[in-house]
């Protein structure tokens, strides 16, 4: 097939440059072969060695180089060595140009140039001997046309391989395909001399059964190298497939993520430059991974046909596609590609994620070259896309089951937020912010059912400041639109589609899905609740049952909230500072409680605003804390604040704890300072907030346009409400700062527990040995700790591990950092590595895994319980002390070495002695040696080696608990300042009872 020049040759410009070096070398071949002339054709050497070349060229081997190798070299050298320059010349240039390529041609400009190469390469490798062998023996020509015809074939395939595949792809094929060219195409060139000289003494009959011999061999090397490739790529798809399923199982269970990872892993075993993974979602179809000529592009959520299509006819029928060639393929396609491109792909692999019977998605591969994938690359994608299909499945239900429990979760927030506000006016634009916030719909509406006027009153919503709904004066008649429709027949109504449905209202530019659903208790309408989206058929059975549970409880606290306000009413009036104090008592939130603040004295007593300010301790400002009569503008002020210099009648009222009459309070001032969000005032009221005697903050009462005096019925009233508030909210916070401390205290005692946990539940019971620990922290939590193991493989396997180790820290942070450490200390040991190699492993770990500046000191030591061998290494902690049970000495165990987590390269040293029989280990950390007594006198090591002599006849538990008391006895009454750590380790002097 000629190429279609219409369409553009795409070839990098490496690979222009290779085509015109194999062009420029067919035409040197073809000026040899004119230069000495056509053969004759009365010779029968040219058909013979033609048919032997046809055969030899057709049993080439199809190496890793991407190179064919044939045994053709010997016949053309044996042609060389005894017929004419002209017919040798036409049949190098002839097999060269008839040679079959197989898929080793990725294209047909590839296939056009390797075979022009091959040409090209062969006849004028052996012209550029000819000239030259006429004078020479047989075996020198035959030396001088092997050594050109190899440097001028193998030479000219490794430059056109350079710069078709580039350096990289073809150094590393050439350098595992080395062996097979030697011994394939060079070693067998010699038999070149054989062959001659049989052709010119031997019998046509033994000369055809050597030329047989030569085929059967090529035939035998074709099937060894066809099975042995077979055997190499069969291990490596299920080297690759296995690492790919270990890829995708040990993936995050998100679907984004898992596409992705399923994009990198197709891209180790297949082209990707042109690929496409994409989900159903009903009838649209969400490419996920989009990557175009190696450009990665944007998801995309298009809608697909059902009847035609490949993406569609995979759905339907959950079978794979191979596509070799789009062009001579197309009319016998079971589906036809839906796309318009300027240069659509040739051939493609089109592969269904399946999971049972259902079709999830697809992946697709395409490339602008024909017959670019073969049935191998199908079965390699399959068995990715099987995998990927079970984790996406899993995915997506791992997904909706978190969804759904996060609606659950929100559903319940809001049940327990619409049950906490009375006030509609706050609750209800809180409710629609929360819905938009955790679910992602792109608006939130509620509107309320006006019983007198019939009508629908845009009461709440994300887009409160709607141009629609200012316009409609924020009222909506029963019957118009989607909401209007749902509030006259009472059923919810999903439109997943508002193009097709008539009675949308366009009140948001941009969207795509509406859900509205009515809000009622018993039969009683009281409003409707309305979710919207920019996406196409974005709601769901999940969606209906969140939005329809919100409506309900919605409606159930519109209703309770205003036959609530309506009785609470009635009781102000009748019973004041009683219902005052209950309504304190009954609620818990400071904000709750700050309301109420504002909220009764305007119903009590009779004022139209009222202002609560409290005083801030930590940032002595006074801050406006809540607010009742001002407008929506003047509600943002809510939260300023102002210092003592601003407003200095405050400073007054603070320190005398008195109310302030009108004549006393200057709203200027507040008013100036930013507090008071207003600049006309009426008759004042400063009521403080006393309680215990200190001043928590002031309530400020007005009644607007009046200058008349306050009764004193309406001071006394004002300030029991005063006196309340500021009790109630004092209460709150000393609630809140007992529920912080003891959840503090409850959380430390449960990180003392898992601390204690981390330490060895007992310790080793070894034939001949006696062990014992004690641990001791200055606070709940600290930073000492210590641990044993045995070793039951590698280098120590029977040999038991030790540590005891101090954090630089005390406390919780020490506690954390002792769990981090031990944990790395234990993972870098268990392998069984010499003592200081595993603790510089730990410390690499640590300084990698914390940020947090503090280090610790540890020993570490390895003890042989047979020949009482102890390989150890100290970082920079408190040198042991071994009791030589023969000499009543002492020594102290040190090595070079800083402690752990100080630099990234700490070097430590090793060491290594031997625990005779009776000898005594005893490892102990800094709060042992360190600790006071009244006169700040350290108890020390010599007391300890004091102690040590003392009680070495003993067994561990009473060495550890002569250590304890002695220490005990020293420092008193006084609290431990640091942790403390003993490990006492025996060897006894027989198996059966100690020295």
């Amino acid at each position: 097939m000629l190429p279609s020049f219409d369409r553009g040759i795409r070839l990098s410009k490496p690979r222009m440059v290779a085509l015109g070096w194999a062009a420029m070398l067919f035409l040197l071949g073809c000026a040899n072969i004119v230069w000495y002339g056509l053969p004759t054709f009365n010779s029968a050497t040219l058909p013979v060695a033609g048919a032997l070349l046809l055969l030899l060229d057709g049993l080439a081997v199809r190496d890793r180089s991407n190179q064919p190798l044939s045994l053709s070299g010997v016949v053309l050298l044996a042609v060389a060595l005894i017929s004419t320059p002209s017919t040798t010349l036409v049949l190098a240039a002839a097999s060269g140009l008839c040679i079959r390529l197989g898929r080793l041609a990725r294209s047909r400009y590839e296939d056009w140039a390797r075979r022009a190469l091959e040409s090209g390469a062969r006849s004028l490798g052996l012209a550029l001997a000819l000239p030259f062998i006429d004078d020479l023996g047989l075996w020198s020509k035959l030396c001088l046309l092997i050594l050109s015809y190899i440097v001028v074939v193998q030479g000219a395939r490794l430059i056109f391989a350079l710069l078709w595949d580039g350096k990289q792809i073809t150094l590393g094929t050439w350098q595992v395909s080395a062996p097979n060219i030697f011994s394939i195409e060079m070693l067998p060139l010699p038999l070149a001399a054989i062959g001659a000289q049989m052709a010119q003494s031997f019998p046509f009959n033994l000369v055809a059964i050597s030329a047989a011999g030569l085929i059967g061999s090529a035939w035998m090397v074709q099937r060894a190298s066809r099975s042995l490739g077979l055997q190499r790529r069969t291990v490596a798809e299920l080297g690759q497939i296995n690492a790919i399923s270990r890829a995708i199982i040990r993936a995050e269970l998100d679907v984004d993520s898992l596409c992705q990872l399923v994009f990198g892993e197709a891209s180790k075993v297949v082209d990707t430059s042109n690929f496409r993974l994409g989900l159903f979602e009903g009838r649209f179809f969400e490419l996920k991974v989009r990557v175009q000529d190696g450009h990665h592009e944007p998801p995309l959520r298009v809608e697909i046909p059902n009847d035609r299509g490949i993406v569609s006819w995979i759905r339907r029928t959950g079978r794979s596609l191979l596509v070799e060639d789009f062009e001579t393929e197309m009319d016998r396609l079971p589906a036809q590609p839906t796309y318009q491109a300027e240069f659509p792909p040739r051939s493609g692999i089109y592969i269904p994620l399946m999971t049972g019977d259902e079709v999830l998605g697809t992946i697709s591969i395409q490339s602008s070259e024909p017959r670019a994938f073969d049935t191998d690359d199908l079965r390699l994608l399959s068995l990715i896309a099987d995998q990927a299909a079970v984790a996406i499945d899993k995915a997506r239900a791992y997904s909706a089951a978190r969804r759904r429990a996060a609606q659950l979760a929100t559903i319940g927030e809001v049940s327990r937020q619409v049950t906490a506000i009375l006030d509609l006016d706050r609750l209800l634009p809180s409710v629609v912010h929360r819905i938009r916030v955790s679910f992602g719909y792109s608006q939130v509406h509620l509107f309320t059912f006006d019983q007198l006027h019939q009508q629908l009153f845009f009461r709440a919503s994300t887009a409160s400041d709607s141009p629609f709904w200012q316009r409609q004066g924020k009222r909506l008649p029963l019957g118009l639109g989607i909401v209007g429709h749902v509030a006259v027949s009472g059923e919810p109504m999903l439109v997943n589609d508002v193009r097709e449905e008539p009675r949308f209202l366009p009140d948001q530019p941009g969207i795509a899905s509406e859900l509205a659903v009515p809000m009622r208790v018993g039969q009683q309408l009281l409003g409707v609740l309305d979710v919207q989206s920019e996406r196409y058929g974005a709601f769901d059975e999940n969606d209906f049952f969140v939005v329809q549970t919100l409506a309900d409880q919605i409606a159930i606290a519109i209703d309770s909230a205003s036959v609530f306000q309506s009785q609470q009413e009635e009781a102000w009036v009748l019973n004041a500072l009683l219902q005052s104090a209950e309504n304190f008592a009954w609620v818990s939130e400071i904000s709750e409680m700050l309301y109420l603040s504002v909220r009764l004295p305007a119903l009590l007593v009779g004022c139209e605003r009222a202002l609560c300010l409290l005083w801030q301790r930590e940032s002595n400002r006074w801050i406006l804390a809540e607010g009742w009569g001002l407008t929506n503008e003047q509600r943002q002020s809510i939260g300023a604040s102002a210092t003592d210099e601003q407003v200095p009648w405050l400073v007054r009222m603070r320190s005398e704890g008195e109310s302030f009459a009108a004549e006393l309070v200057d709203l200027e001032q507040l008013s100036s300072a930013g507090l008071v969000p207003y600049t006309s005032y009426g008759a004042v009221l400063a009521q403080p907030l006393n309680s215990r005697g200190a001043t928590l903050g002031v309530l400020l009462l007005e009644q607007c346009g009046t200058d008349e005096t306050w009764l004193p019925r309406q001071v006394t009233i004002a300030a029991g409400i005063a006196g309340q508030a500021a009790a109630a909210i004092e209460s709150a916070l000393f609630a809140q700062i007992e529920a912080a401390r003891q959840h503090i205290e409850q959380e430390i005692s449960v990180a003392r527990e898992i601390q204690m946990s981390l330490l060895p539940a007992r310790l080793p019971q070894l034939e001949g040995w006696d062990s014992g620990a004690h641990w001791n922290l200055a606070r709940q939590v600290g930073g000492d700790f210590y641990d044993f193991w045995q070793f039951r493989s590698g280098p120590s396997a029977g040999e038991m591990g030790f540590v005891i180790a101090d954090v630089s820290d005390k406390g919780v942070p020490a506690a954390l950092f002792m769990a981090l450490s031990r944990s790395l200390v234990r993972g870098a040991a268990l392998d069984g590595s010499p003592p200081s190699q595993a603790i510089e492993r730990a410390n690499r770990w640590i300084m990698r895994d914390s940020q947090s500046y503090m280090f610790v000191t540890l020993f570490y030591g390895i003890i042989n319980p047979v020949t009482g061998r102890l390989r150890y290494t100290c970082a920079g902690h408190n040198p042991p002390l071994l009791y030589r049970a023969a000499t009543g000495e002492i020594e102290q165990l040190r090595t070079p070495g800083i402690a752990l987590g100080v630099i990234d390269d700490a070097v430590l040293g090793e060491a290594e002695t031997t625990i005779e029989l009776g000898d005594v280990l005893v490892c102990y950390t800094d709060g042992v040696t360190e600790a006071v007594d009244s006169t700040m006198d350290e108890w020390g090591v010599p007391r300890l080696m004091e102690t040590i002599h003392q009680t070495a006849h003993a067994d561990a538990a009473t060495m550890l608990h002569a250590i304890s008391s002695r220490l005990a006895a020293h420092t008193g009454d006084l609290p431990a300042f640091d942790d403390l750590t003993l490990v006492v380790i025996k060897r006894l002097a027989s198996a059966n009872q100690p020295v």
